[in-house]
């Protein structure tokens, strides 16, 4: 992983508190790190791998939040919706 872990997720988490839907895009994580689309895209699928993170894909947006779990661990929630199946890379 080329950038901090930590530094994605936060950006991932402070999306979903400023986005009136609650998810954050590639792009808005790209905005607060300041790195490449393609890179943010490459280390956001990678802690996707990990279970840091999740996405899903609306219309034309990979949406990605950070899952309940990893804030608390008595939860096991995932994605707040069941519209569209896991993607897979």
């Amino acid at each position: 992983m080329i950038m901090d872990r930590q530094t994605l997720i936060d950006a991932v988490r402070e999306g979903e508190t400023t986005d009136a839907g609650g998810m954050t895009t590639t792009q808005d994580v790209t905005d607060v790190v300041s790195e490449s689309y393609w890179t943010v895209e490459e280390e956001l699928r990678t802690l996707r791998r990990e279970g840091a993170v999740e996405s899903k894909i609306f219309g034309n947006q990979r949406v990605w939040v950070v899952p309940d779990n990893s804030r608390d661990q008595t939860s096991t929630a995932h994605m707040p919706t069941t519209t569209r199946e896991p993607v897979t890379d």
